[in-house]
């Protein structure tokens, strides 16, 4: 059997990286929604709360650790129940669940306690989102990164064969696995983060209440921090990213006894030094190491690897008869995507493509 050239590829496997980017950057586009929706909540909140605790166009700390009427303490616990409804609707921790029945429950309040609790239960919800978007791109990311590797692989050959389902249970492990020098997953990121502006946001209000500044400060200086958090959200959901798509890849690269890969950089005005050094280089597939010798170099790394074969390269005889018939089935060039998975990955039908002799590649 011959093989593809170079070229085929790297235009095979740069198209594939561009829409797994695509899918990222969507996601990145949602978190960037959910912060922005936060950010709207929080400031509606520290307006409602100040407007109530301002004396004399300035802020009284006294004022503000004042206990909450009886009206308006009917109003807090209204405001609790439906914090409790949303939690429930977007898996919000139960311990913070449990926070939030215990402040409706209390006779005595403060206003700034409303306005933290308020404060809080936003970036709740707002974390949790985040951890649900970051998930779901994830592991969509690693399955479609597995199967289209395998796709592109056998079509390349046209040469086809079952491949198993992915493992849910090996993808848990390996999405529950840490990658970086922090010795944290991407979920303990993301919550990590949350405690962190939890913290500082609290600090901000605490201080500008003791030092009478006006509202508008406030909302500035906590916009300020939100966009922090925001761009670092977004980083980790591309970063993260990359780093189970190349996962995905030395997963089926190995199922597939694809020995080589070779790394290739997207080379623009935005290419990073390591990646256009990195571009062009092979590496053998059992030394492949994301961060080291497999994307993602740095942090929204858009390089990718492509499968390197020397010229005798095939898909060997033995795993091309899988099958449990011991038929071999071969993958036409006209052949999509979906119908590929239907039939190889979802147990489809494989009428018509079955041959007696192999096909002549480019």
């Amino acid at each position: 059997m011959g093989r593809r050239n170079s070229e085929y590829w790297q235009e095979r496997f740069v198209q594939l990286e561009n829409a797994l980017y695509s899918k990222r950057e969507e996601a990145a586009a949602e978190i960037e929604a959910a912060y922005r929706q936060a950010q709207r909540d929080i400031e509606a909140a520290i307006d409602k709360w100040y407007g109530r605790i301002a004396v004399n166009n300035g802020i009284s700390k006294a004022e503000a650790i004042k206990l909450l009427s009886a009206n308006q303490l009917k109003e807090f616990h209204w405001d609790v129940w439906e914090y409790i409804r949303r939690g429930e609707e977007n898996a919000v921790n139960h311990k913070w669940m449990k926070e939030l029945e215990n402040a409706s429950a209390k006779f005595h309040i403060s206003r700034l306690e409303a306005l933290k609790l308020e404060t809080e239960n936003s970036l709740q919800l707002l974390f949790a989102k985040q951890g649900e978007i970051s998930e779901r791109t994830i592991t969509e990311g690693y399955e479609e990164g597995y199967y289209h590797t395998a796709f592109e692989l056998q079509k390349g050959f046209n040469i086809g064969f079952d491949v198993a389902k992915i493992d849910r249970n090996y993808l848990e492990k390996v999405l529950a696995k840490p990658w970086t020098a922090d010795g944290r997953n991407f979920s303990e990121r993301i919550w990590g983060n949350r405690v962190k502006l939890v913290n500082e946001l609290h600090s901000d209000i605490i201080r500008s209440l003791s030092a009478g500044t006006g509202t508008q400060r406030v909302i500035d200086n906590i916009a300020k921090k939100m966009n922090v958090q925001k761009n670092h959200a977004q980083a980790l959901v591309l970063t993260e990213g990359a780093f189970f798509s190349t996962v995905a890849e030395k997963d089926c690269y190995g199922d597939f006894d694809v020995e080589n890969y070779e790394i290739l950089a997207t080379l623009d005005d935005r290419t990073s030094d390591i990646c256009q050094t990195m571009d062009g280089k092979v590496f053998p597939v059992k030394d492949m190491q994301p961060g080291v010798t497999a994307p993602p170099f740095h942090v929204r790394c858009r390089s990718t690897t492509v499968p390197f074969f020397d010229d005798d390269f095939g898909l060997k005889g033995s795993r091309a008869a899988r099958d449990e018939n011991g038929k071999t089935y071969y993958v036409p060039d006209d052949m999509k995507y979906p119908q590929w998975k239907k039939t190889f990955v979802e147990g489809g039908s494989k009428e018509g493509l079955e041959k007696t002799a192999r096909p002549t590649v480019p």
